[in-house]
């Protein structure tokens, strides 16, 4: 009786603590709104008018907010992504607390860590706006890789099934909002491989990632022809996947390249292409121009200028010349409009794996050069003495997830290592398909400074245990 008595007492604590931490979060993300109003960014356009070339998700809620609210659709779209933010920071505080055992300094630290990132981007990063309160797919997909993430460690921790299909469901609705949330199906692939070999069923937890990836690549897929068919009246995806790739590809290319082209169409595309980005100096022989002669051939030593290069001509290659080239040549020959989204698929994707081996030695440096970035910029700025500041915070996080392990201290080793491995993998596909500039790299920021937060509680407890 006395144990119901104190479960109850527990869960309403429970409750009690998330109202809290609700209500508290509603009141700091929607401040920004009041503050700023609606943020508009540069990529807003594209999701109100549902261009070709987005995802569905993203778009499909805008509409949704607008079937609703009419004329003040952004503000309710905006006033919705800071309650899902709200929900997003009481769900990981919560979750956090129950599952590693915090006190009070610790619940703090994970909120404050949460809301940290914010603080960041409002009042230090160039941006100096919360991303909750902007037009663009962050603004829900931070708070939805909360829930994903909170999932992965219900396999991990719990090896539940419940806890698969929530993540197999919030990688679908994140997939469909941005394409690079594919790495949901690595990171639930990998946390299913790990319970297979804790399990000792390794093969069984193979096959069933592979049937969860394939599932939900299927329904993705479907999701993004179906939306299509209602909107434009066909039954394809999305344009523009290539155009990542491509894009890349192209900052790399030069005007020698052209002999790969099969096509005489592709050809002409390719050379028009290269003519305009060499005029506006978009490629990489340009990256290192105002370096000494002496500098110029070192390609991995220039890391950061060619990134920072690579970073402000990517999305001009793709937008400002990649796509009004196209244009120019379907409206040249007469393509007619409901065939040339179809056409640009057709010929970018043709272009990218037309160019894709004469180019791997560039990718090769260039990826290492964005790998670099991206691992910097997920928990610091890139600068020249934070650089190495994260070098070395990188340092203690393994050391003392080492130090932990090597006195059996495991309670908060699979919500680091997870984490780590959010990470890599994260920096990795972003840096092989676009470039990892730093509203690509925060989904995981706060996540490794809360690991960080509970690996030191657990160190602390640990000599506190051992010196009694």
């Amino acid at each position: 009786m006395v144990k119901r008595l104190e479960n109850r007492q527990g869960q309403r604590k429970e409750i009690f603590l998330w109202l809290g931490v609700v209500a508290v979060s509603m009141v700091f993300y929607l401040v920004w709104y009041w503050m700023d109003g609606i943020i508009l960014t540069q990529d807003a356009q594209s999701y109100i008018e549902m261009t070709s070339d987005r995802e569905p998700g993203y778009c499909t809620f805008l509409a949704a907010m607008r079937f609703l609210f009419g004329g003040s659709a952004l503000d309710a779209a905006v006033v919705v992504q800071c309650i899902v933010a709200a929900l997003a920071a009481a769900a990981v505080t919560s979750g956090l607390r129950r599952r590693f055992g915090l006190g009070a300094f610790g619940t703090l630290s994970i909120l404050v860590i949460q809301y940290g990132v914010t603080l960041l981007n409002r009042f230090v990063a160039q941006r100096r706006y919360s991303y909750y309160n902007s037009i663009e797919t962050e603004g829900l997909c931070y708070s939805l890789w909360i829930f994903f993430f909170l999932s992965i460690l219900g396999i991990v921790y719990d090896h539940s099934r419940k806890s698969a299909a929530a993540a197999l469901l919030w990688s679908v609705v994140l997939i469909s909002i941005r394409k690079q949330m594919l790495i949901t199906l690595i990171l639930l692939a990998l946390s299913l491989l790990y319970v297979g070999w804790r399990e000792g069923r390794l093969l069984r937890k193979m096959v069933l990632a592979v049937l969860l990836g394939t599932a939900a690549l299927a329904a993705v897929t479907l999701i993004d022809c179906s939306y299509n068919l209602v909107v434009r009246g066909v039954f394809t995806a999305h344009s523009g996947d290539s155009s990542f790739i491509l894009g890349t590809e192209l900052y790399l290319a030069d005007t020698g390249m052209a002999d790969v082209m099969q096509t005489q169409e592709r050809r002409e595309l390719f050379l028009e292409i290269m003519r305009r980005t060499e005029e506006q100096q978009y490629n990489i022989a340009y990256a290192r121009q105002d370096l000494p002669p002496e500098m110029q051939g070192r390609f991995l030593r220039n890391w950061q200028v060619i990134q920072d290069h690579y970073s402000m001509s990517y999305d001009r290659i793709k937008f400002d010349i990649v796509m009004p080239v196209m244009r120019e040549y379907q409206e040249k020959q007469g393509i007619p409009e409901e065939a040339r989204q179809e056409h640009y698929n057709q010929t970018a994707n043709a272009m990218m794996k037309e160019l894709l081996v004469p180019s791997i030695p560039n990718l090769i440096k260039l990826f290492v050069c964005n790998v670099i970035h991206g691992m910097i910029t997920t928990i610091l700025k890139v600068h020249r003495l934070l650089n190495w500041a994260a070098v070395l915070i990188y340092g203690a996080y393994a050391a003392l997830f080492l130090y932990l392990k090597r006195k059996n201290v495991r309670e908060g080793l699979g919500f680091a290592a997870a984490v780590a491995a959010a990470i890599v993998v994260n920096v990795c596909f972003t840096s092989l398909t676009i470039y990892p500039q730093m509203r690509y790299m925060l989904y995981n920021t706060a996540l490794f400074y809360q690991a960080g937060v509970v690996l030191c509680i657990q160190w602390y407890t640990h000599r506190k245990v051992a010196a009694e």
